[in-house]
């Protein structure tokens, strides 16, 4: 019988603590890099899809602000209007012709063409609550400059005092805001009044709301905007039953119909010696305000021996942010751009005669000084995109200029996307 035979075993060796914890370092290091390469992924997709979202707005916005190009204004008779025509046909110009800040009348009414229009702009498009009228006259009466025969020839020529009809779509968007919250205006007043925390985060989503009823009462190439839009781009953030477009981050997107304070608003003239943009030097390289190429705009005269004008600078597209993942100091989401004014702000410390209504935040609420406005006894109340022109040293004075660079740092915008305002 055979024996088994031995045979000499290597004794096997184990791990020493040394390669053990080497082998520990290395995969913890392998593991961080591949955790922040997926962070870092992560955030580029969610910026990727916000940037999505926004680009559409903002291709939505443009073609309805392209469509007030071409937007016919139908004049009404306003307060104290006894005339057969809102402006008649004998109408002249209240001041006498040899008076050195005359206007003519073809410049007067193509005022009154763009006041209103923009009014009109203001009210289907608004971007703040105040630019929405609830009451009586809902489209302002404008004092046109203008005086005709009344029928009493005894007292003298009469003032004609014009307004317009509010339009269907600003009609449609107040009848929704009422039929979800009747006293949807009145709990942003009381919120302004006692001064509560909850004011900015407020304004925010109101803002949000307006910016989704406005694209959903839009078309895009001759479709319901409103179509482009995936139910993930889409949600009520404050379950107050008014949608809000959202983010990647599940914020609200905010945005400034004529953000005029923007750094990167100013767009230059392909063209720069076209001498219909070289009247005062560079600042009118820029594009101006599209709905009033005749210059009509109280900023354009000529002669201010005694009315100030206050100039108007470049047109700005519609901004649209989305504030990212921070938040302000009263609990608000972090956008680091300006959507609103203070009530009441002045436009020039010098001039209290160029300023907001005090019960106002409104770009559609401010004093302008007219040549024809007496002193201020008939005052011009107007939308000025361009509130305030007079910023000399304050450039976060306007819509839409940054007032929190480090809160801005991780906001999206469109003026940010290439080609989404083009």
């Amino acid at each position: 019988m055979n024996k088994p035979t031995r045979t000499n075993r290597k004794p096997h060796r184990g791990l020493t603590l040394v390669e053990l914890l080497v082998s520990i370092s290395l995969i913890t290091v392998v593991s961080s890099m591949f955790l922040v390469a997926y962070r870092q992924a992560a955030a580029e997709a969610s910026n990727i899809r916000t940037q999505s979202t926004i680009r559409k707005i903002s291709e939505v916005l443009v073609s309805r602000m392209q469509e007030y190009e071409n937007y016919p204004i139908n004049f009404a008779r306003g307060t104290n209007n006894f005339f057969a025509n809102p402006v008649p046909g004998n109408a002249t110009e209240a001041m006498p012709a040899n008076n050195d800040e005359f206007e003519p009348k073809g410049i007067l009414l193509e005022r009154l063409r763009v006041m209103l229009l923009r009014e009109i702009i203001a009210q289907e498009m608004p971007d703040h609550y105040q630019d929405i009228k609830t009451s009586g006259p809902v489209v302002r009466n404008y004092w046109t400059g203008l005086v005709a025969p009344g029928p009493n020839p005894n007292a003298g020529p009469q003032p004609v005092v014009v307004t317009a009809s509010e339009s269907p779509r600003a009609a449609r968007l107040k009848a929704r805001l009422a039929q979800v919250n009747p006293n949807w205006q009145l709990q942003l007043d009381q919120l302004y009044q006692n001064n509560s925390p909850d004011f900015v985060r407020a304004m925010q989503t109101a803002n949000a709301e307006y910016l989704y009823l406005i694209v959903e009462d839009s078309n895009l190439n001759g479709s319901p905007a409103i179509e482009i839009f995936g139910k993930t781009e889409i949600a009520d953030t404050d379950n107050d039953g008014l949608l809000e477009f959202i983010d990647a981050n599940r914020q609200p997107i905010c945005w400034v119909r004529w953000p005029t304070g923007f750094p990167d608003t100013i767009r230059f003239h392909p063209d720069l010696l076209d001498p219909s943009f070289n009247r005062d030097g560079f600042a009118n390289y820029a594009f101006s305000d599209p709905l009033d190429p005749r210059k009509a705009d109280p900023g354009y005269r000529i002669k201010q021996p005694q009315t100030i004008a206050y100039k108007p600078s470049a047109m700005a597209f519609p901004l649209v942010i989305s504030s990212g993942v921070d938040r302000d100091g009263s609990g608000g989401f972090g956008f680091g751009v300006k959507l609103w004014h203070q009530k009441g702000a002045l436009g020039d410390p010098n001039n209290p005669k160029y300023r907001m209504l005090p019960t106002s935040a409104s770009v559609t609420d401010v004093l302008m000084p007219v040549p024809y406005d007496l002193g201020g006894q008939s005052p011009v109340v107007m939308c000025d995109p361009w509130f305030p022109r007079f910023p000399p040293n304050d450039p976060t004075a306007r819509l839409g200029a940054i007032i929190d660079a480090k809160l801005f740092e991780d906001d999206i915008t469109n003026y940010s996307i290439n080609g989404a305002y083009q």
